[in-house]
């Protein structure tokens, strides 16, 4: 019986270590990843080689370019990449029907309409309101019914 020292001892090939690690850490050798990397090397803080204090970011008016200067000494180098700061925004953007609850239409402060056509059950009271989201810029009702929930826009 032959017996596979590799396999008992953990010993596998260093190319399939290398493919596990890239599983792990969700790395891989795509374009989009390495353009990535590089905007955020361009965002990282930079250090003066002779005093180490921070380089702050300056702008160059003779030839209009970017740059990095030491404010202790006269230190500057020119910037790669004119980005200084970027803001991710990682909020998902979400239909607003769908974060309005059902039990609004039990709220007596919200405005009621005796007209509204309900297209789920045909039930003619409805609340209204108007979207309180900022990314909305219409000036759109939005209607739920008050006997079955439903929500539409009007």
């Amino acid at each position: 019986m032959a017996v596979d020292n590799a396999a008992i001892f953990g010993e596998d090939d260093e190319d399939d270590e290398e493919e596990d690690e890239d599983a792990i850490f969700g790395e891989d050798d795509t374009t989009s990843n390495h353009l990535l990397v590089r905007d955020v090397e361009a965002l990282l803080m930079r250090f003066c080689p002779h005093d180490s204090s921070m380089l702050y970011p300056q702008e160059d008016k003779r030839t209009k370019t970017l740059k990095y200067a030491c404010r202790l000494c006269r230190y500057a180098e020119t910037s790669s990449n004119p980005l200084i700061y970027r803001n991710l925004i990682k909020k998902e953007v979400k239909n607003v029907l769908t974060t309005i609850p059902s039990a609004v239409s039990d709220d007596p402060t919200l405005a009621r309409s005796h007209n509204a056509n309900c297209e789920n059950c045909g039930h003619h009271e409805a609340v209204f309101f108007q979207s309180d989201s900022a990314r909305t810029d219409t000036l759109a009702l939005i209607f739920v019914c008050c006997n079955c929930g439903h929500k539409w826009v009007n």
